[in-house]
């Protein structure tokens, strides 16, 4: 039997003392089981508590979203990380992937749209897969993707790379630096090469 000695609210955070310790309460599993002060049998309270985590998951999950986007593998692994029970990560995260809260397909869009002007189509594959994004969602958001001409985005960067170096290519070695320059960015070797070739005539 644990007994719920002090409950208390402030604000959106809710606590009890239960049996002299501290535990923090949603305030939504609170109300699903009309929690109250006084005596609660054991199996009830295992219920209680695993009502009350899913709570807590399912708040702070949609609480992160909010602010801004997340992969539903780095969302898994944060909410783990926080203490939350496998069993209430994966209800959480599927309550947000149903009403749209999480989406690997709209991450993978918004993070190529914002970054493939100064990066390889190479490099973006490779930083979505270590985002959690699987290899099909990425092939297709890749495909749907009006990313234009590879060549003239890695020619505009590596421009931009030699504007203001007196120099520019006219050494092997600076030559040498912006191709692996190009090459870090995502660019295939041969798109580096021709840009090379182009910008040290």
């Amino acid at each position: 039997m644990k007994n719920f000695e002090i409950i208390t609210k402030r604000g959106s955070k809710c606590q009890a003392i239960v049996d002299g310790e501290k535990m923090r309460i949603s305030l939504e599993a609170a109300a699903k089981v009309r929690l109250k002060e006084g005596p609660m049998d054991d199996d009830k309270f295992a219920e209680f508590c695993k009502l009350n985590d899913f709570c807590l998951c399912k708040k702070y999950l949609f609480d992160m979203v909010s602010r801004r986007s997340w992969t539903v593998a780095a969302a898994k692994n944060y909410l783990l990380g926080k203490g939350y029970a496998p069993e209430s990560v994966d209800k959480a995260v599927n309550m947000a992937l149903e009403y749209g809260y999480l989406s690997d397909e709209k991450y993978a869009e918004n993070y190529i749209t914002d970054r493939f002007k100064a990066t390889g189509e190479l490099r973006l594959r490779r930083e979505l897969k270590q985002r959690g994004i699987s290899d099909v969602i990425v092939a297709e958001t890749l495909e749907k993707a009006d990313l234009g001409d590879e060549y003239e985005r890695a020619l505009e960067l590596a421009k931009k790379r030699t504007a203001d170096r007196e120099k520019k290519l006219r050494t092997p070695k600076a030559k040498e630096r912006v191709l692996r320059y190009l090459i870090w960015r995502g660019f295939e070797y041969e798109t580096a090469r021709r840009v090379i070739e182009e910008i040290s005539e």
